[in-house]
């Protein structure tokens, strides 16, 4: 609701189906549930609803229950999980639309202040903590410097903004890896699109006895990074819940 709402309407107010604009019943909005039940579909005029919606439910579910079986304190479990839910907003809206609200990364980045000064003991968010302050503009510097060379081309003001929050909730070292790890997945991904989008990759297409979908993406596609930020960011932020050592971390 809240990523499908974003621009659109205000977060008050009953549920309504997008297509004959009914209210939708208490019962229909069990999540997961009422969409496997309902098949997908709207009660009163049987139009499609979104599958993003029992997608981004079920996801939140899993988020939170690993986030319970932490070994955390119970005050650091209560304050992750508007975190979690901030994320996953996050990387679905920008995948579709390419743009990470403000409003959405400055209350990120809040919450990441809070833990920093909530916890000083590191025991949850962040392993130097007489650098936690500093992390944030340290691990958004690169990002950052990308967007004013590039002058916005090569990289998003929001996905700057984003890491500012990241540095302060993974800290310094935890920051910097989950800032490399995101232009990993990010190359694993788009390199095989571009491949698949080059003269030979269509040659040898036509060689095939079925069809090949056309793929459409350049060197000047569009691509957005928030989701492998957010995915790298989720695999930093629950190795340190679980102390798990990561063996390419950058720092001690």
């Amino acid at each position: 609701m809240l990523i499908l709402r974003h621009g659109k309407r205000s977060l008050l107010g009953r549920s309504a189906c997008p297509s004959c604009k009914k209210t939708i019943r208490w019962h229909d909005l069990i999540p997961v549930f009422s969409w496997i039940l309902l098949r997908g579909r709207c009660r009163d005029c049987g139009r499609a609803i979104s599958i993003q919606y029992p997608l981004v439910e079920a996801g939140t579910a899993v988020l939170f229950f690993f986030i319970a079986l932490a070994p955390i304190s119970l005050s650091a479990k209560i304050l992750a999980l508007p975190i979690a839910s901030l994320l996953l907003a996050i990387a679905v809206y920008d995948f579709h639309t390419t743009y990470i609200p403000d409003s959405w990364v400055w209350t990120l980045s809040a919450l990441a202040l809070l833990s920093v000064a909530i916890f000083p003991s590191c025991s949850l968010l962040t392993a130097h903590c007489s650098l936690s302050f500093l992390a944030g503009p340290a691990v958004a510097l690169p990002l950052f410097t990308m967007w004013i060379v590039s002058n916005g081309k090569w990289m998003g003001l929001g996905d700057a903004k984003f890491t500012l929050s990241m540095g302060w909730l993974l800290g310094l070292s935890g920051g910097i890896t989950a800032l490399l790890l995101a232009f990993v997945l990010g190359a694993i991904v788009s390199i095989p699109l571009l491949f698949f989008s080059s003269p030979l990759a269509r040659r040898i297409a036509h060689t095939l006895p079925f069809d090949v979908p056309a793929w459409a993406y350049t060197m000047k596609s569009e691509v957005p990074f928030g989701p492998f930020l957010v995915a790298s960011c989720f695999f930093v932020w629950f190795s340190q819940m679980y102390a798990i050592p990561l063996p390419f971390s950058l720092f001690i």
